[in-house]
């Protein structure tokens, strides 16, 4: 039995775990509900989002409470680069005592996005390039693959620092008046860091900087700082309703 263990907001590592799961016929399961750290399955396989060049905190949580003797596969979505992100990952997985076989990188669409716009023909491309690369991906996992990423410059490894600069990018999210206090962000924030009070939406101080909240708010409501953009994404190879299922 192959379990896909998968972190994701803008529905990225979504699609990419889903089809995992449904190709070598395994069980799909969301990282943030899953509260165990054993499992019996015969093959793991994490599908994850690669954050500044590292791994989400809730994702670097997973790893080093998993407990399994079966092999472990790494896939890393990613929007800008690489670099040494794949060899943070391996090494992670390996010192948490995992039988770490290798880690693989899936080009997607950047969500940190709070600075930028992403072209609509750019999303186009690259989501018509992603199906067959996957495929290729899966093709490698189910031959038993094996390899160690190359330590190359960038990777980044999880540090009270990381996660404080985490916190503090969440201390700069707030929701305008667009805002309907519909609940959203709150039932979605994966590490249950908003809650609303009264009549307003309160950023408490343990965000991991998904923007799951920024990305789906359906009035783009949520801002950062004092920026103003007005892109907002999610994977259109994924269904939005089937995130955290």
């Amino acid at each position: 039995m192959t379990e896909v263990f998968y972190f994701s907001s803008t529905g990225n590592s979504l699609y990419a775990a889903k089809r995992i799961a449904d190709e070598l016929e395994g069980r799909l399961r969301y990282i943030p509900k899953y509260e165990g750290g054993d499992t019996e399955a015969d093959r793991v396989v994490i599908v994850s989002p690669e954050y500044a060049l590292g791994l989400p905190v809730p994702t670097v949580d997973f790893i080093r409470r998993l407990k399994t003797h079966a092999p472990v596969y790494i896939v890393l979505t990613y929007g800008g680069a690489v670099m040494g992100a794949d060899r943070a990952a391996y090494d992670e997985a390996k010192e948490a005592g995992l039988d770490i076989k290798a880690v693989f990188t899936l080009k997607m669409v950047e969500s940190f996005t709070v600075f930028l716009s992403v072209p609509k023909f750019y999303i186009k491309k690259t989501m018509k390039k992603a199906p067959s690369k996957l495929g290729e991906i899966i093709s490698r996992i189910r031959e038993g693959a094996a390899f160690e990423p190359k330590k190359r410059r960038g990777g980044r490894r999880d540090s009270e620092k990381m996660r404080e600069g985490w916190r503090q990018m969440g201390a700069k999210l707030w929701a305008s008046d667009a805002c309907v206090k519909c609940g959203k962000c709150v039932s979605l924030c994966p590490v249950g860091n908003i809650e609303t009070a009264g009549d307003r939406v309160v950023f408490k101080d343990n965000c991991v900087a998904c923007l799951g909240c920024y990305h789906r708010c359906p009035n783009k409501a949520i801002k950062f700082a004092k920026f103003n953009k007005q892109f907002r994404y999610f994977c259109p190879l994924a269904d939005e309703g089937e995130l955290g299922k």
